[in-house]
């Protein structure tokens, strides 16, 4: 990554750094975000945004501000909220509403309207601030769900400027994210940024679900399009400073350290706020069962659990911090010897050093999250390990480390007997084989830091939407079809393959499917294109083989019908079956299910195919009919989600097709098989023919029917527009065609010849 000359702007909810009331001394975080930033190249000023530590002033700001800033190379620019107003937002909507919510803890949710009031407030006066700061190429990188509404108050005022947004927590389920009565206000401002990124694809998956569910948006290549705004969407799990940890857990004084704190008996580390979604109360109960369950290891395991206090005096942390005490106590009541305790519980923060002796120390880690968006101290642990005594993760698969950790034991939290297996697996486990894993999972953090993660970031936030949707795709006009032309010949090809989808681009889009009836003059310019010798037509649609049969069955071109299902050969008059799979196992219940919207939505009906069911409601009520197939889609989704199927939404369509059925890979296969010396065009109007502009690539050029983003190369502003394009088109390359043949460039326009093998037997 080369140097970067801008600036960047990085906005948090809080300044990195905490200062003492008594010396006003200063301590400058050194972890997470701020080594995560600093480890990235860039010639430009580093600005952190946030709000100051609440026990500084304005005045003492002042006072100080020259030596913070020439501790490190952030320039800190500092907010200062009422008190009031902080204190409900942070911990009036920050921490009881949202927090909650986005780990599946609905129940605990308090929402109010003051509170939510104050979190518009802040976030009005982040966005503002950013916006007297910013200049036009500044980078604003937007951290975390304490300023969800900051992407859409700050492109109102700064329409111009290019922002990140990263969620650091899990994005829930649309099911449990729509219960937030203010659901659609955060989903509209996280779409005025250009970039937002999550941890793990099923966070992405839930935000999709949710905007497509409550703003009836969907998602392609990655980026939601709404009017001419991008917002382009990825992965990027956070990491560590790996190479800071492995230095630290090499010194001598640590090692000394681990060396004192390490125990005759087998450890399991904990290391945990306490907070209820990290799931201490299931970690506890399951050690239990190890103990009842396997007696033999009595007086030879300890669970060593460090909860590090949090949210002091809030009522539901207090009931935690009771709770954890008491199954603790019932634990070593239970099972406890004069010279064994089964529980070490240690409720206070341990210092750095402290943290990485005891990850050297302990024999496992156990993380048991119930819900956690990344959980670094799994990474921290892996870094911290040596060959000399490798140990064993036991990780929760709710945390979003579970996919960057193939290596871990993964556990169920909630299915406690089989995490008491797991821990039982962990203690018997050879050692070359916890040397495999480790050294594994280490190899991973080796390459893929914190450092490495901002990079990546960042590097997607600078380039243009335009690489991922290719909004530019050219429209077409004379000089452009005659360099078209040129582009086609220099590609010297034998033959052209024109691939065509059929409703809303051979013909227009009807209120109803069986009006789509292809006319007489779009028949005959059809006819006099299938008779140029050194061309192939392909007709490639969603509609079944009998309608197509009815519209081209005098014409010598190839059929593809159902997304390529079945396939007509012109030769032989013959259609083959494409796919193998048994439809049986999912379309019955696919079928039940669209039956079941087809009966309550007026105006829509089933169109049933082979290998597809597809529902319609052209003819719907508009904002009732999308309402509805916005929730089908959903319900398509959940309920045939273990079945080999394709749930697609079309123009007012909602269709389930077998997966096997797919315009890109029939237009590849009839390449490879049929048509292998032919260089491709192809022609469609929406998003399955995504799928075809996707699989030619390069290999031939493609044409996008209507506005939108698309794969295509070339774009044509209307259905009306294509045939001319196309005999224009034509009448160019016969030209060229004729030349060639004139030249005596190897080319084949024996129609007998290519297709001699598809012939009838005897023919």
């Amino acid at each position: 990554m080369s140097d970067r000359p801008q600036r960047w702007i990085t906005v948090a909810n809080r300044l990195p750094f905490s200062i003492s009331s008594s010396e006003k001394k200063i301590t400058t975080s050194s972890g997470g975000l701020v080594s995560a930033l600093n480890g990235v190249k860039t010639k430009g000023q580093r600005i952190w945004l946030g709000c100051a530590p609440e026990n500084l002033s304005k005045a003492q700001w002042t006072e100080i501000q020259s030596q913070v800033q020439n501790k490190n190379s952030w320039k800190f620019h500092p907010l200062f909220p009422a008190s009031s107003v902080y204190d409900l937002y942070y911990n009036g909507c920050c921490n009881d509403v949202l927090w909650p919510l986005l780990h599946y803890q609905s129940e605990l949710v308090t929402f109010n309207k003051s509170s939510w009031e104050a979190y518009r407030e802040v976030n009005q006066l982040v966005a503002n601030e950013i916006s007297s700061i910013a200049k036009s190429d500044d980078l604003i990188w937007i951290h975390d769900f304490h300023l969800f509404l900051v992407p859409q108050l700050l492109r109102k005022l700064r329409p111009e400027l290019r922002i990140g947004f990263f969620l650091h927590v899990p994005f829930p389920s649309s099911e449990v994210f729509r219960q937030l009565p203010t659901r659609e206000e955060i989903l509209d401002s996280l779409l005025s940024a250009n970039l937002v990124g999550f941890h793990d694809y099923s966070y992405l998956r839930h935000f999709c679900s949710s905007i497509l569910r409550l703003l009836g948006l969907e998602t392609e290549f990655l980026s939601v399009r709404r009017g001419a705004h991008t917002t382009k969407l990825g992965v990027f799990p956070v990491s560590i400073d790996t190479h800071q940890f492995q230095l630290r857990s090499k010194e001598e004084k640590i090692n000394l350290l681990a060396k004192s704190m390490r125990k005759p008996t087998f450890v399991f580390l904990g290391v945990d706020r306490l907070d209820y979604m990290k799931g201490l109360d299931l970690k506890l109960k399951a050690f239990r069962i190890l103990l009842q369950k396997f007696p033999q290891y009595r007086e030879r395991v300890t669970l060593m659990q460090i909860a590090v206090p949090t949210r002091k005096g809030v009522p539901v942390y207090n009931r935690l911090a009771r709770e954890t005490a008491r199954l603790t106590g019932e634990i070593n009541g239970e099972f406890a010897t004069p010279n064994w305790t089964p529980v070490q519980y240690i409720h206070s923060s341990v210092n750095n050093q402290q943290l990485i002796a005891l990850y050297k120390s302990a024999d496992a880690l156990l993380v048991s999250s119930k819900r956690d968006g990344m959980n670094l101290v799994a990474l921290e642990y892996i870094a911290s390990q040596d060959r000399e005594h490798p140990g064993v993760v036991l990780l929760s698969e709710f945390t979003g480390a579970i996919s960057t950790l193939p290596y871990a034991l993964a556990i169920n939290p909630w299915d406690l007997e089989d995490t008491a297996n797991k821990m039982h697996l962990a203690m018997e486990m050879p050692k070359q084989e916890k040397l495999f894993r480790l050294e594994a999972m280490q190899g991973f953090l080796q390459n893929y830091t914190a450092t490495h993660w901002a990079e990546t970031f960042i590097t997607e936030l600078e380039r243009p939407a335009t690489e991922a949707t290719r909004e530019n795709a050219k429209a077409i006009d004379e000089q452009e079809l005659t360099q078209l032309g040129e582009k086609i010949r220099l590609a010297q090809p034998k033959r052209i393959a024109i691939f065509l989808d059929y409703d809303g681009t051979l013909v227009p889009i009807q209120v109803t499917p069986d009006l789509a009836v292809i006319d007489q003059d779009t028949k005959n310019k059809i006819k006099m294109l299938s008779q140029l010798p050194w061309l192939d037509l392909i007709i490639v649609s969603g509609r079944d083989s009998r309608f197509l049969n009815t519209q081209f069955n005098d014409l010598p071109i190839w059929l593809a019908a159902e997304h390529g299902a079945k396939s007509y050969n012109p030769y032989t008059k013959k259609w083959k079956r494409r796919v193998h799979r048994n439809r049986a196992i999912w379309y019955p219940t696919a079928l039940k299910i669209i039956s079941d919207y087809a009966s309550r939505v007026p105006h829509s009906h089933v169109e049933k195919k082979h290998f597809a069911i597809a529902w319609h409601y052209r003819q719907s009520p508009q904002e009732y009919g999308e309402f509805q197939a916005r929730k089908l889609a959903e319900e398509l989704e959940s309920g045939l989600a273990n079945f080999p199927v394709n749930i697609l939404r079309g123009k007012k369509v909602i269709e389930v097709r077998s997966l096997e059925a797919d315009k890109g890979v029939f237009a590849l296969s009839h390449l490879e098989d049929v048509l292998p010396d032919s260089f491709p065009l192809v022609f469609g109007d929406d998003r399955t023919d995504e799928d075809l502009f996707r699989a030619i690539g390069q290999r031939g050029l493609s044409f996008k029917i209507g506005s939108g983003p698309t794969a295509a190369n070339y774009v044509l502003e209307s259905q009306a527009d294509l045939l001319p394009f196309l005999t224009k088109l034509c009448r160019l390359l016969n030209i060229q065609m004729k030349k060639s043949i004139a030249s005596k460039t190897p080319m084949s326009f024996n129609r007998t010849e290519v297709h001699s093998s598809h012939k009838k037997p005897g023919e």
